[in-house]
C-alpha cells in the first residue's frame, strides 16, 4: 500500500527546485538592478527660484547637483505646471557622467503666452535627472518655483 505523499513527491521536489531558481534568480538579477543601489541626486539649492518681469520674456538661475553612487551619463528633463505659459528649460541637456564631483546647470524659465501678462504670477515645475541607459529617472528632482512680476 502506498502512501498518499509517495505520489506527490515528484510534484513537491519539482515546485521547490523551480522555487529555488526563481529565488536565486531574483537574488543575482533583480535585487541588485532594484533601488537598494539606485543613484540618488543631491541639488545644492532646492527649491531652486526664478524671478524675472513679464516684460523681460524670460529669468534664469543656476544649481548644482551631484550623483551618489555614480549614475553614468544622464540627461535632464524639465516639466512646467504651465506649459502653455511658462516653458522650463536646462543649459546644458546633457553630462556624460555623473558622481560627486558638482555639475552646474542653468535653469531657464521662459514666457511662451502671446500676451506677456498672461505671464504674470506664481509658476512651478521641476527638473528631472534621468539615465538614458536605464531608461528611469533618480531621486530627488530640483523644484522650481517660477515668479512673474
Amino acid at each position: 500500500m502506498r502512501l498518499p505523499i509517495t505520489r506527490l513527491l515528484a510534484y513537491i521536489l519539482v515546485g521547490g527546485a523551480v522555487a529555488s531558481a526563481l529565488g536565486v534568480a531574483y537574488t543575482a538579477v533583480i535585487l541588485p538592478s532594484s533601488t537598494l543601489n539606485s543613484p540618488k541626486v543631491t541639488w545644492t539649492t532646492n527649491p531652486l527660484t526664478i524671478s524675472f518681469a513679464a516684460t523681460d520674456g524670460s529669468g534664469s538661475a543656476t544649481d548644482s547637483f551631484s550623483c551618489s553612487p555614480a549614475a553614468g551619463a544622464i540627461s535632464l528633463r524639465t516639466v512646467s505646471n504651465s506649459p502653455g505659459i511658462i516653458s522650463l528649460t536646462t543649459s546644458p541637456i546633457n553630462f556624460p557622467s555623473c558622481g560627486s564631483s558638482l555639475l552646474q546647470v542653468s535653469v531657464i524659465a521662459t514666457c511662451v503666452a502671446p500676451d506677456p501678462s498672461q505671464c504674470r504670477g506664481n509658476f512651478s515645475g521641476l527638473v528631472q535627472v534621468r539615465q538614458p541607459t536605464n531608461y528611469r529617472n533618480l531621486p530627488a528632482n530640483l523644484q522650481v518655483n517660477i515668479v512673474v512680476a
